[in-house]
């Protein structure tokens, strides 16, 4: 049986904080921030300030076994441009896989006819509850595009080599992006 790394290692101490109250100090489309006030391990109290995150679903889409359909467009809060993988936010009580089908569809006008989990990370554990469950998408037919009215974004095929050059000389650094193609590079069993 697999561990569960929910729970805390009985190899290590307990460092587990308890929840003595919480405040929303602000709710949006995309996100909601929180303000925590907790009792730490050895009885004090701290406040600790997050985000809460619907969760998200990132599609490493492969358009035959060495070329991987990338996306370029500008992310505003670090105000440049960036080459990712699709992915997006889940809708309240989405299935993963039916967001990251969505969402290939939405911005690449492409449908998989083959759907592999990856894999679920936590992005930012210090200050968000953000989860992103990975699919691999094999078998692309072209269909249409249907981006959302504030979507603005290309596609590129990009031969799979070249993408993991980009991984490692920071042209990719989007960490959703990284992730999802060093887990092709090194953990995919094909």
């Amino acid at each position: 049986m697999p561990f569960d790394w929910t729970l805390p290692d009985p190899r290590w101490p307990d460092f587990t904080e308890r929840t003595l109250d919480s405040v929303p100090r602000y709710r949006g489309t995309l996100l909601d921030v929180h303000e925590d006030r907790v009792q730490l391990p050895d009885g004090r109290e701290a406040t600790r300030e997050y985000i809460r995150h619907q969760g998200a679903a990132a599609i490493v889409p492969l358009l035959d076994e060495k070329t991987v359909l990338l996306e370029y467009q500008y992310r505003y809060p670090q105000r440049r441009h960036y080459l990712e993988i699709p992915a997006g936010k889940l809708d309240p009580e989405e299935d993963p896989l039916k967001a990251a089908q969505r969402e290939l569809q939405e911005e690449t006008g492409y449908r998989a006819k083959r759907w592999k989990k990856l894999m679920r990370l936590d992005l930012c554990i210090a200050y968000s509850t953000e989860q992103i469950t990975y699919f691999l998408a094999e078998d692309l037919v072209f269909e249409e595009i249907r981006r959302d009215e504030e979507e603005f974004l290309e596609t590129l095929a990009v031969p799979l080599e070249e993408a993991w050059r980009w991984v490692e000389t920071g042209r990719i650094c989007d960490a959703k992006t990284v992730a999802g193609l060093l887990w092709l590079k090194t953990l995919s069993p094909t």
